[in-house]
């Protein structure tokens, strides 16, 4: 009889979270942090993937400092891609944060005493760091980090930067002008209409021409004055003939939502030549695209290597691309819906899709429970929750840490049929606060991982068990505690927190009080 092996991945990674968590402790010593980076380093690519990430998001300078300390146990090669990039992208790093970054590339012998990273790891950080001729000579880099930076302007601020551009003779301000028509900002694309009748070039006519043709209802509106006026000039577009096809695309990829509802969604796509573009996001099932990184002319061989990364670590599986777009417009429906922005990278890199791959649309998974719910016989129930497509499902809200601890108190003091008790009273109050609010989500989340569980190919027994799960849930009347699913689910994140903290993680503000007595 063939023997599953174990699989101890899960165990892996929050090891790796517990660690990174460690870094943040405010009396943390070097010898620690050098403790720290030895067992890091025996995960090798996995624990640098994480560690990466921390330094993108991390804020505080001194955090960031001790992330890139960390880097110094992996190979170069494999992270100073990343610090650079980091370097020319983020503007909100303090001095701290510069100094430690500027060191460490020094010591890898990269020369930042030109530009652009003598700008950007030198002096104040505000913004408007970047000069036009920078950001127009720095190709889709500069593109990123021009948009990042507008961004985070007030919206007065932002409308004054488009009506500059209008005064840039250079036909590669086009290129910048386009990305903000993508923002969805009515009054940014009107502005940056209007720039393009200003600019005497005929990619500025060609560009407000394919607008008007995608948008025909604006007919009369800022882009068909715009062409008037380059007309008088003399400047008229070039005859439109039959558009070109969009190459086909190479890979489409996606992994199941989280326990948090994030998931990522990865599009390659064949470039004429022997690269690739790619772009992989990540998507919040409330808020659409939050995250963006890619690459306009990535070798193959590199795109291979990152699958293989996220499918070890987020069960991401090979896709139709029609889902995959699907997948798209829904995550671009809601950040319309919320008024979420979408991230600068995908301003920057979604022309790589056509106009009608971009169409924002609600996403309702075809698989859906029947009017009547059957129970789920225990061995289902374990066959559904012990799926690799589970493997991410605990929350890493912060309020989890308070029942975690709360937990953890209840076993120091208490035994027997009290410590029983206790711990019921813990989870029907997890379950109510952190729940209740949400289980409507979590009911979409399941058939949403049913749904990815058909596509790929997955045993059609197992994906029914999903969607009859997730209408269990929402068909639940009992108090949340009770259903067997959400009781596992909460147990399993009191349980990664209650890891953390036994590690020495702390959480400020966190409840630790005894009211499991009640």
């Amino acid at each position: 009889m063939h023997l599953r092996k174990p699989d101890t991945s899960l165990d892996e990674r929050r090891g790796i979270v517990r660690l990174l968590d460690r870094v943040k402790e405010d009396d943390i010593s070097l010898g620690e942090l050098e403790e720290i980076g030895r067992a890091l380093k025996k995960s090798d690519s996995v624990a640098l993937r994480q560690l990466v990430r921390r330094l993108w998001l991390e804020q505080c300078g001194d955090h960031i400092s001790r992330y890139v300390y960390l880097l110094d146990f992996f190979d170069p090669e494999e992270w100073l891609d990343q610090l650079i990039g980091m370097a020319l992208k983020r503007r909100d790093l303090d001095d701290v944060a510069r100094a430690a970054i500027r060191s460490t590339l020094e010591g890898q012998g990269v020369d930042v005493t030109h530009p652009p990273l003598s700008s950007r790891l030198s002096g104040s950080g505000n913004g408007g760091s970047l000069s036009l001729p920078q950001i127009l000579g720095g190709g889709e880099e500069g593109l990123v980090a021009f948009m990042e930076e507008f961004l985070l302007y007030p919206r007065e601020m932002r409308l004054t930067t488009v009506g500059q551009l209008a005064r840039m003779d250079d036909p590669r301000v086009v290129s910048l002008l386009e990305i903000m028509l993508r923002t969805g900002d009515d009054d940014i694309t009107a502005a940056a209409l209007s720039a393009l009748g200003y600019i005497r070039h005929q990619e500025s006519a060609v560009l407000l021409r394919d607008h008007l043709s995608r948008t025909p209802e604006l007919a009369g509106g800022p882009a068909t004055r715009s062409l008037r006026r380059l007309s008088f000039l003399g400047i008229v577009p070039e005859s439109a003939g039959e558009r070109e096809a969009p190459l086909p695309f190479h890979r489409c990829c996606t992994g199941p939502p989280d326990g948090d509802g994030y998931r990522t969604l990865v599009f390659a796509r064949s470039t004429g030549r022997d690269t690739l573009t790619y772009l992989s996001l990540q998507l919040h099932e409330v808020v659409g695209i939050v995250g963006a990184r890619g690459s306009s002319s990535a070798p193959p061989a590199k795109l291979e290597d990152e699958l293989i990364e996220l499918q070890g670590e987020e069960e991401v599986v090979a896709v139709e691309p029609e889902y995959a777009l699907c997948l798209l417009r829904d995550a671009l429906y809601r950040n319309r819906e919320t008024a979420t922005e979408l991230p600068a990278e995908f301003l920057v890199r979604s022309g790589m899709f056509n106009g009608e791959e971009l169409v924002p649309a609600p996403y309702d998974p075809p698989l859906q429970p029947a009017t009547t719910f059957p129970s789920l016989a225990a061995g289902c129930l374990d066959e559904v929750a012990d799926d690799d497509f589970f493997s991410c499902w605990f929350m890493t809200d912060s309020r989890v840490y308070g029942y975690a601890a709360q937990w953890r108190e209840l076993e120091l003091k208490s035994g027997g049929s009290e410590r029983s008790r206790g711990l019921e009273m813990i989870l029907k109050r997890f379950c109510e606060e952190l729940f209740s609010p949400q289980i409507e989500r979590i009911h979409r989340r399941l058939l949403l991982v049913a749904d990815l569980m058909g596509r790929a190919g997955r045993n059609p027994r197992l994906a029914e068990n999903t969607a009859v799960l997730a209408g269990s849930i929402a068909n639940f009347r009992l108090p949340y505690h009770f259903h067997p699913f959400l009781r596992r689910f909460a147990l399993e994140s009191m349980d990664m927190a209650r890891e953390a903290l036994e590690e020495g993680f702390e959480v400020d503000g966190i409840d630790t009080g005894e009211e499991w007595d009640d």
